[in-house]
């Protein structure tokens, strides 16, 4: 009897027990009985993006709209048993290379600060740094701080 084995070629997510997630072009390799998937991870090339929300980058709280360098990561392939697989989602080469990109950790550098929390020195405003006032306009604060002066005769008594 001929039997033909069944074959995965193409981009997918693979979904590790465990928890691990990898995307990337999978194909199986047989080695005699045993079959495995193996997952070609491209690499990632350096680019900047805007910031969406805050961000932790050099140290410093990041706000939104501050421009961040991504470092480049090398690509790799990795073999699975198919034991180990949860789950493996099929999708084309851009649906793949988002995943990637979403789920690589990367080394953030910081480009440039959003002009709102930009200081004259060049240092950057927030927690771990105190002692440097915000130098923004305050025309558009509707906050009320609590600052104003009480006249004497409508002072409490």
């Amino acid at each position: 009897m001929n039997e033909e084995q069944s074959k995965f070629e193409g981009w997918a997510v693979v979904e590790i027990f465990g928890h691990q997630r990898y995307a990337g072009y999978v194909t199986t390799q047989a080695f005699g009985q045993a079959v495995m998937f193996r997952v070609d991870v491209p690499p990632l090339d350096e680019r900047e993006r805007v910031t969406k929300h805050y961000e932790y980058v050099e140290g410093h709280n990041v706000p939104p709209g501050s421009t961040v360098k991504e470092a480049a990561i090398p690509g790799y392939s990795k073999l699975f048993g198919v034991g180990s697989i949860y789950a493996i989602t099929p999708c084309d080469e851009a649906a793949g290379m988002k995943a990637l990109a979403a789920m690589q950790t990367r080394r953030l550098q910081l480009v440039t600060l959003a002009q709102e929390r930009a200081l004259e020195d060049g240092r950057i405003l927030d927690e771990a740094d105190p002692g440097q006032p915000y130098e923004g306009d305050d025309e558009d604060d509707d906050r009320d701080d609590g600052d104003e002066e009480i006249a004497d005769d409508e002072a409490p008594l």
